[in-house]
């Protein structure tokens, strides 16, 4: 009984190229805070049904606080770099 769809698909072999770029750019903002000993870590309150984030130094300790909308938009690149970033 023959299959009602196919069963090869043309894939490309990768992703675009303008998904390539998105992935380089992404990359570079991640490597900006690697080398500044930054990790941008979010944390929940789930009793209060509240998120945030915070940067944190290599020491464990918090450089700045962050709003879930602030640290989103820092991640996708669609705000400046806080000060711990830019120094």
């Amino acid at each position: 009984m023959p299959r009602p769809f196919p069963t090869t698909l043309d894939l490309p072999a990768g992703p675009p190229p303008e998904v390539l770029e998105q992935i380089a750019v992404a990359w570079g903002r991640a490597r900006a805070m690697f080398d500044a000993d930054l990790e941008l870590r979010f944390e929940i309150d789930a009793v209060l049904g509240t998120v945030w984030a915070e940067l944190r130094s290599a020491d464990g300790s918090v450089a700045e606080r962050l709003s879930a909308t602030e640290a989103l938009a820092l991640a996708c690149g669609d705000a400046a770099p806080p000060l711990a970033l830019a120094a």
